[in-house]
């Protein structure tokens, strides 16, 4: 009696352990689906923040880029049509 008994206390232990570690593997797929969407999603916002921070110093870039040439040509179309008297320099004359 005292071997069935054993026996029962030893099977009943490895049935306790074989449903931990069922109840730890679900356990653990389903932590690492949340967290894999978590990051998805984390890493998805960083990448249109950082994408949409460059495309705004893109933009900006393009701006300045522009004005230095606005200001330039302005300034070589000014120097060119500015009013001389008597003959006109040739540019390799300035």
């Amino acid at each position: 009696m005292a071997e069935e008994a054993a026996a029962v206390a030893k099977d009943t232990g490895a049935a306790a352990l074989a449903e931990a570690e069922v109840t730890w593997v679900a356990s653990a797929e389903l932590t690492w689906e949340v967290l894999a969407e978590v990051t998805w999603r984390a890493l998805a916002e960083v990448t249109m923040a950082m994408e949409a921070e460059v495309t705004m110093a893109m933009a900006m870039a393009m701006e300045d880029i522009i004005s230095v040439a606005a200001i330039t040509t302005t300034a070589l179309v000014a120097r060119i049509t500015r009013h001389t008297d008597g003959r006109t320099p040739a540019p390799t004359e300035w």
